[in-house]
């Protein structure tokens, strides 16, 4: 299945889902679901601390703070270049442009169990799993979205072996270990969000 948009959502019942903290709720509902890089470009993170948060690992929160945007969090990362270095061998690709490369995108679940798995991972820090309509987000953002059959965001050892072969674009997904995929990455910014919900976290007021 070469995996088009038409397969893709008869595939995943037309939903992905995207996990975000509770407290980023309202920065999510004012400007969308931004990647790292247009986050620490909207905070006006000045260099090198810019570069920094994008090219080496985050092993923890990473908290932006700005007078007129408040305070957003970076997730923390499991891209040690310890483990990232040896699984990245051969692949043509440091360590520090696959977290770059991984910062450039937003990045969906296809099923519900894998996104609550994270959503559960750290209990105090509440989280929730945001319901997308995948039909909605391809039609408006297909030309930009990409499949894997990895988790592209988390190097637990040097044995997950990466590579940016494991990245097809949408209608031209052909794993040569046909896996199926299980992560959706936008290489674009989501700020029309709101459109592609099927449920409204946003609190009230």
């Amino acid at each position: 299945m070469r995996w088009d948009a038409a397969a893709f959502c008869a595939a995943t019942g037309g939903v992905v889902w995207h996990v975000a903290a509770v407290a980023a709720l309202p920065m999510l509902h004012r400007h969308g679901l931004l990647t790292a890089a247009d986050l620490v470009a909207l905070f006006e993170v000045p260099e090198p601390e810019a570069t920094r948060l994008l090219e080496q690992n985050r092993s923890r929160l990473v908290t932006l703070a700005h007078p007129r945007h408040g305070q957003v969090e970076l997730r923390r990362q499991q891209m040690w270049d310890s483990k990232l270095g040896p699984a990245l061998a051969g692949s043509g690709t440091s360590p520090a442009a696959w977290r770059r490369h991984i910062n450039g995108h937003v990045f969906f679940w296809l099923d519900r169990a894998r996104a609550q798995r994270l959503a559960d991972a750290d209990p105090k820090r509440p989280q929730v799993a945001l319901r997308i309509d995948a039909r909605r987000l391809l039609a408006q953002h297909g030309d930009a979205a990409w499949l894997t059959p990895i988790n592209t965001g988390a190097v637990r050892h040097p044995g997950h072996r990466r590579s940016l072969a494991d990245w097809h674009r949408l209608g031209a997904y052909a794993d040569p270990k046909d896996r199926r995929p299980v992560e959706l990455a936008l290489q674009r910014s989501l700020p029309d969000l709101a459109q592609v919900l099927l449920v409204d976290p946003w609190p009230a007021g």
